[in-house]
């Protein structure tokens, strides 16, 4: 019978499932205590998406569906694990679109 490896032990399990309390998605950010900076690093997200022109809005066609999209949060912390920043990214789930029919 084989054995893990002495470096996948507990404490790898351990900082494998630490989430640093960090929401799953929109609702949870929003009901999270630190929601002000969680609202404000969203607010960031979309202003530096708009500078550096990552997108357009535009009608949506009649005949097609919006790309569902997710927020991902993150707590960037320094070496003794206090918050420093609120991190919050707006990912498209592209990998629904279609070649030549959702985009050239």
């Amino acid at each position: 019978m084989r054995s893990a490896p002495e470096w996948y032990g507990i404490p790898v399990l351990e900082v494998m499932l630490l989430d640093n309390d960090e929401p799953r998605n929109y609702e949870e950010a929003m009901m999270n205590p630190d929601s002000a900076k969680w609202l404000e690093a969203m607010k960031s997200e979309m202003r530096s998406m708009y500078e550096k022109k990552v997108c357009t809005l535009v009608d949506l066609p009649d005949d097609r569906q919006a790309i569902q999209n997710k927020w991902i949060f993150k707590k960037k912390t320094d070496s003794d694990g206090n918050v420093i920043v609120y991190k919050a990214r707006l990912v498209a789930k592209g990998f629904r679109q279609v070649q030549g029919v959702d985009y050239d």
